[in-house]
This record gives structure tokens, C-alpha cells and sequence, in this order.
């Protein structure tokens, strides 16, 4: 992702985009968003001032430029976009799969008939040379419910200008292939990890309930590779003694609750996690067992944490959970994960505010996402509001009802040129059961 400048046209916002957003236009190459903005600190009406890719004020005393173009955001939320900590991205192709029984470790059901059955899609569409469509058909299903970065993805050109890959080049961030590393097969696999290079190592480990699963954790340490720069996902074994040794060294922890009730039964005892002082980020894994989207997966987590963990996670969490802890989990904290002067330009609006943000995310359905910003450019939200800002010509579809446009074209790459109708077919003529991008 090249920087590049804010994409409102004066010329085009002459009128309010739509009930909640309304637009001054400027004759300068800066935006201000005004409204109520959540903020690391806190939550307050204030002002975001953004200049290309970055923003350069967040408060309520930004001063503002007199020729920028300015967006009131009334009856919403200003958030910083969120992170999906982990999501096998290629997979959100498929649709739904219902697990035949529940099983004790990651390894039985990936053995299983049932599952290779229903994978063989998935294989077929990487033969037929649609790697790039699957990932960012992927990124569009993510980008619906206000994610910009995500990780999980697979190498490759063609993943440059949607959503934020986060352990590849193509990010658009200032980092090496090395400065955030994945592994995903059995941890005894696990590779040597030169933390010169690297900052942010994630790995699956204890993704299961027996001692199968939790022996990992053993292997892990063996390898020397429970650290501060390590990133657990799933831990679903854990028992205390665990996360008490991840509190004590720093490491993090990634949660996909929906995911791991669907396939074991029960999920990650993120009440321990906290206890021990383990941040905790969240992630929807995959389409085929996880969340719709990132808002469901939220209101399991919510679910979870009201009958199985006491409220543990207390509601401020929430906005943490899919920002400022996986920025720090990826080691990505330095251009990611808050509304802070000097950060990416990486902006979600929701409709219709609650009392609190906790409150306002536990409640978002797809339909309140009026606005995403990545970089400082407008790649989706409301149809009105595109249309008025310049971007008419971009992917109209209707999500939960609400008419939006999404722009997936990004020239310049491999395959740049798609748009989502095209990335869609595509994937249909080889599979005709391609999941929705939003849930009916």
C-alpha cells in the first residue's frame, strides 16, 4: 500500500452524505473528522486531523487546517480500525462446516473423512491458480465488519491495497518479511527464530482439551520459544500453571472462542489469561467454524465471558481486544492499533453510538459500518457516502440491508484490476458453494 492522499473530491461533497455523516469540503489536501472519538485514554468529542496516510492530531484541541476538507460524524463512533489477530484468510471461501462430533486436539479432525471432504474445495480452487481471489475475497468479507489488518494470509504480490496483511511485505508498513513470523503446523515442527529479526513470532499451540494438545506446551518451551515476542494462538488446554508461566515471560495470547466451541466443545480459560496479566486479542480463525464476522465473534466472546468467566473481561476490553492488543501481539504497535498522532491513517466509523464502546461494539451488526478507511483512503462504507465522495465507481452490494460500496481494485499489483463481482465469479465457476461475503 503506497501512502496516498485523502480521496474526497471537493467538487463531489457539496451535499451530506448521508443522516450521519455530513462533509465541508476543503480546497486542501487534509482531512478532519469530527465527532466522538475513542481514543486509548478515553472517549471524547473531539477531532481527527489527517494529512495522506497518517493521522497528525487526535483530540479535542486539534487545530484545523483552514482549507481541509472536514467529515461531522453525528449519531456514530470514531474507532481505530480493528485488527483480526488471526484468520486463516485463503478458507473464507468456504462456507459453514458442521464438525460431525467434537474432538480432543487440532490433529484428530484434520485427519478426520469428514473434514477432507470438505476441504477438497478449497484445494481445488488453489489448483485452478485462485490463491489471490480466495485472499482477498478473504480481505472483502473482513474489511465488511471495519477490519484493515489481518492476520493470516498468505505471501504474494497480488495481497497489496484492501486490508493489511500483517506478517507480509505487502502491508504497507515499514517492516522486513522477517519482523512478524507464523507457524501453523505441530509446534515439534517449529522453526529457530532469529529475534534479532524478528519481533513477533505466533504460533498454534494447545489448540485442543487432552494431554495431547497440552503437551505442546512442553515442546514450546523446549525450543526455547515461550518469550515476551511470542504470540499463542488458541492455548485452549491451558490450565493456570500456564498462563502464569506467559504472564511471567510476556507473552500474548490469541482467543477464537466461536472456532474452538464448535470443534472441542469448550474454549480458552481467558478469566486464567488475565489473571496472570497475559493480554488477550481476538481472532475469528475461518469462516468454516468461526464467526460470520468480527462483531459476532465479539458477542461470543461477550457470551462467554457472562457465563463461564464471572466478567472477567471487563467492557472497556472489548475495543483492546481488536486494536491495541494485536497491534502489540504483532509488534505492529508502532504504526497500528489506536487513533494517535504519528499512526497509519487506519479508521472505522460505526452508526449509531451506545453509552459506551464496549456497548457500541457488543451491539454493531455489518449494517452500522459507515465508513473504513485504510492508509487515509476510503475503501468502504455507506453508499451515499462513497457516491459523494468520489467513489461511485466502486463495488455496490447490500450488506444486512444497508446499500455499500466496497473498492477493491488496487492497479499496480498482480490482478489489480478485479473488482469484487470478478473475484466472485471467478471463484464460482470452480466452486459453486463460495460462503457469502455477509451472512443472509
Amino acid at each position: 500500500m503506497n501512502p496516498m492522499p485523502w480521496l474526497l473530491s471537493a467538487a463531489l461533497l457539496s451535499h451530506p452524505a448521508a443522516a450521519e455523516l455530513s462533509v465541508t469540503p476543503g480546497t486542501g489536501g487534509q482531512l478532519v473528522i469530527r465527532g466522538r472519538l475513542a481514543l486509548p485514554e478515553q472517549e471524547l468529542d473531539g477531532r481527527l486531523v489527517l494529512a495522506g496516510d497518517r493521522i497528525v492530531c487526535a483530540g479535542a484541541d486539534c487545530a484545523e487546517p483552514a482549507d481541509a476538507t472536514v467529515l461531522q460524524v453525528n449519531d456514530g463512533l470514531i474507532l481505530p480500525g480493528f485488527i483480526d489477530a488471526h484468520n486463516h484468510v485463503a478458507y473464507n471461501a468456504l462456507p459453514k462446516w458442521a464438525p460431525p462430533k467434537r474432538y480432543q486436539n487440532r490433529a484428530q479432525w484434520q485427519r478426520a473423512a469428514a473434514y477432507k471432504a470438505f476441504k477438497r474445495p478449497y484445494d481445488q480452487l488453489k489448483r485452478s491458480g485462485l490463491s489471490c481471489e480466495m485472499v482477498k475475497y478473504g480481505e472483502a468479507k473482513a474489511l465488511l465488519s471495519g477490519v484493515t489488518t489481518i492476520q493470516g494470509s498468505p505471501a504474494g504480490r497480488c495481497l497489496q491495497g484492501l486490508v493489511r496483511n500483517a506478517e507480509n511485505p505487502q502491508s504497507g508498513l515499514p517492516v522486513s518479511s522477517a519482523h512478524v513470523r507464523t507457524f501453523i503446523l505441530d509446534v515439534g515442527g517449529a522453526p529457530k527464530i532469529d529475534w534479532n529479526a524478528t519481533d513477533a513470532f505466533l504460533i498454534h499451540v494447545a489448540e485442543g482439551v487432552d494431554a495431547a494438545a497440552l503437551a505442546e506446551f512442553a515442546t514450546l518451551k523446549s525450543k526455547g520459544l515461550l518469550t515476551a515476542g511470542t504470540a499463542i494462538i488458541h492455548g485452549t488446554a491451558f490450565g493456570d500453571e500456564e498462563f502464569r508461566q506467559m504472564g511471567a515471560v510476556g507473552s500474548k495470547l490469541i482467543w477464537s472462542p466461536q472456532s474452538n466451541l464448535a470443534l472441542y466443545g469448550q474454549t480458552t480459560r481467558v478469566d486464567l489469561a488475565l489473571r496472570h496479566g497475559v493480554p488477550v486479542s481476538l481472532g475469528v480463525d475461518w469462516n468454516p467454524t468461526g464467526s460470520d464476522n468480527l462483531f459476532d465473534e465479539l458477542r461470543v466472546a461477550d457470551r462467554v465471558n457472562r457465563e463461564q468467566f464471572a466478567g472477567a473481561i471487563a467492557e472497556q476490553d472489548w475495543l483492546a481486544m481488536i486494536t491495541r492488543h494485536p497491534s502489540q501481539a504483532l509488534a505492529l504497535d508502532s504504526y497500528i492499533g489506536a487513533l494517535r498522532a504519528g499512526l497509519k491513517a487506519d479508521i472505522v466509523i460505526l452508526s449509531g453510538a451506545r453509552a459506551s464502546v464496549g456497548q457500541t461494539l457488543l451491539n454493531a451488526r455489518l449494517r452500522d459500518v459507515a465508513a473504513v478507511l485504510v492508509d487515509g483512503r476510503l475503501l468502504y462504507g455507506d453508499r451515499d457516502a462513497m457516491t459523494a465522495a468520489g467513489r461511485a465507481d466502486c463495488d455496490a452490494l447490500t450488506v444486512d440491508g444497508a446499500p455499500k460500496l466496497l473498492c477493491m481494485r488496487t492497479p499496480g499489483v498482480p490482478k489489480g484490476g478485479q473488482r469484487l463481482d470478478e473475484v466472485r465469479a471467478a471463484l464460482l465457476k470452480v466452486y459453486p458453494g463460495v460462503a457469502p461475503l455477509a451472512a443472509p
